[in-house]
């Protein structure tokens, strides 16, 4: 703190408003020269932190906010997850099997049948990203031998490429399972970021506060540590006056005794500064530096003076337009309205434009026959593979269907509950958000109050300061000439002592509101890298449908 603005709070002159000024400049620094106050280990290593540097090693190397940090990386891999609904699947198929078929009509003869296939099947499907098409094409392929005495291949060769797409015209048109996994998904990421950001003002907040609750802590040590000197002065005095009869012994017992109180009141503002150097070490500590624990952190920067009061409407009219936590209860209500469409898409019939084409080939070792049937074999004759790529290709042999089908639930179905539930839940979230924005509000006006009031509370401070070195002064002065007591000259340092610690406590707490007035505008006050972690929803695994085209039951298609 600049030692002009404390000099203006007392007369410019007197030793201890001086000294004060000089404590509170310093942060404490001259605390380190005086033996009382000193540390335990001399030869620790200073170092001299301003609150630019506290801030900037806290963003980078505070774990609480790594894990924020990482969950944005956590939302953006849901984001691709819920997208592998839209990848391309590519499936195979290998295969052998075989078949006995015992002798059931004249047509299998007195042996049965026995059938051995090789097969393999390869394609691929996907679910489109517009529409909720899903188109899909497979290619299979197999060899097939039997003993059938009718049969008229043995091998017979099979290749065959088929293609089919199926296409919704009221339910998962508009938006389906997969798309809505999506769009909450990428809300979700952009929630994450959100919460990073919070997390990061937040984080900042908790420095500041820290960063000037060491401040004034070592101040406070300075505050304490010249007391006990007044105390131990005023001793000495009535020691002296005690062995030249001037004064009884029990004034001499009185100074020393207030002499223990006032070293015990420096050993407390010692373990104060301690805790606070820690509560701020740990906030900026790199955790793989261990040698961060034993560096003493010096203050160096000075607080803001009070200044005018805030503009109150002005921040609140901020604080609903920026604050994090609303923008993040937007998202979610977003997700819940995007959520009711799609059940409300769910309640719709589910009518589909089926289609498909599929093209068949044979080749393989053919029976030539003669006689009636099924006539008795002649003799084989070998067609090649490519023929049968040549009657795919050339369509010789096409199988091709179109339609639509049509379902819907009778009765209350589970979309209908789902939905009923879903809106109920978008109430709710329009509901929080209204509770939020009158939550921001009263926070941005109870900390203008408590700028207010702390200010305030630094000129009442500031005034009783004053007069309370004025009063030690005139005591000190009636003492030394006999015409005032022990009793009234501790009481009257007592009194100073009371209003350098308000004084401290007040500008500590001014800092504190004009802190907390600042993150208020942005984030709220508790911070979401120390509470309860709020993910987003788990991404269910989507693959596409598998389009075969329409065909009558029973009815042949193809091979």
């Amino acid at each position: 703190m600049n030692p002009t603005i404390f000099n203006s709070m007392f007369k410019p002159g007197t030793t201890a408003a001086v000294a004060l000024a000089a404590a509170l400049a310093s942060g404490g620094t001259a605390v380190a020269h005086t033996g009382a106050a000193a540390p335990d280990d001399p030869d620790r290593q200073t170092l001299q932190l301003t609150l630019d540097e506290a801030m900037r090693r806290a963003i980078e190397k505070n774990p609480d906010l790594a894990i924020v940090r990482l969950d944005t990386e956590v939302e953006a891999a849901r984001v691709s997850e819920s997208r592998g609904a839209y990848a391309p699947l590519f499936s195979t198929t290998i295969g052998r099997s075989s078949s006995a078929t015992p002798p059931s009509n004249i047509l299998l003869g007195d042996r049965g049948v026995n059938v051995g296939d090789w097969f393999s099947s390869a394609g691929v499907r996907q679910r489109l990203p517009w529409g909720s098409g899903t188109w899909a094409f497979s290619w299979d392929a197999s060899r097939t031998t039997t003993n059938a005495a009718i049969s008229t291949f043995d091998p017979s060769l099979l290749s065959g490429l088929q293609l089919a797409f199926s296409q919704p015209l009221l339910r998962d048109r508009s938006i389906d399972a997969s798309r809505q996994q999506y769009i909450v998904a990428r809300r979700n990421q952009a929630s994450s970021e959100l919460t990073f950001r919070e997390a990061i003002v937040q984080t900042v907040t908790s420095v500041k506060q820290a960063y000037w609750t060491l401040k004034a802590s070592l101040a406070n040590m300075a505050v304490q540590q010249q007391s006990l000197e007044l105390a131990q002065e005023l001793a000495r005095q009535n020691r002296v006056r005690v062995k030249g009869g001037q004064n009884p012994p029990l004034d001499l017992v009185q100074a020393e005794a207030e002499v223990a109180q006032r070293r015990e009141g420096l050993i407390r503002a010692r373990t104060g500064a301690e805790d606070a150097e820690d509560a701020l070490r740990r906030l900026i500590v790199d955790p793989a530096d261990g040698s961060f624990w034993h560096l003493r952190l010096d203050p160096v920067d000075d607080p803001s003076p009070v200044g005018p009061a805030p503009d109150v409407d002005r921040a609140v009219a901020m604080a609903l337009s920026e604050r994090y936590d609303l923008a993040r209860a937007n998202h979610d209500l977003e997700n819940a309205r995007t959520t009711v469409n799609y059940l409300q898409n769910q309640r719709l019939p589910d009518i589909r434009v089926e289609t498909s084409y599929a093209a068949a080939g044979l080749s393989g070792t053919q029976f030539v026959r003669a006689g009636g049937f099924p006539g008795s074999v002649t003799g084989t004759r070998g067609i090649g593979f490519s023929n049968a790529l040549g009657q795919v290709f050339s369509n010789d042999y096409p199988t091709w269907s179109f339609g639509v089908t049509v379902s819907y639930p009778l009765g209350h179905s589970y979309e209908d509950a789902s939905l009923a539930r879903a809106q109920v839940e978008r109430r709710q979230t329009e509901q929080r958000i209204a509770s939020l924005r009158i939550q921001a509000a009263e926070a941005i006006r109870r900390g203008a109050r408590q700028i207010r009031s702390a200010a305030e509370r630094v000129e009442a401070a500031r005034a009783g300061g004053t007069l309370a070195e004025q009063r030690l002064n005139a005591e000190q002065r009636r003492f030394e000439v006999g015409l005032s007591t022990t009793f009234l000259v501790t009481q009257a340092q007592r009194d100073l002592l009371e209003s350098q610690v308000n004084l401290l406590q007040s500008m500590l707490d001014y800092q504190s509101a004009l802190v907390n007035f600042e993150a208020a505008q942005h984030a709220s006050s508790t911070s979401p890298a120390y509470g309860v972690a709020i993910r987003g929803a788990e991404i269910v695994q989507l693959p596409p449908p598998v389009p075969r085209g329409l065909f009558r039951p029973g009815a042949g298609v193809g091979f």
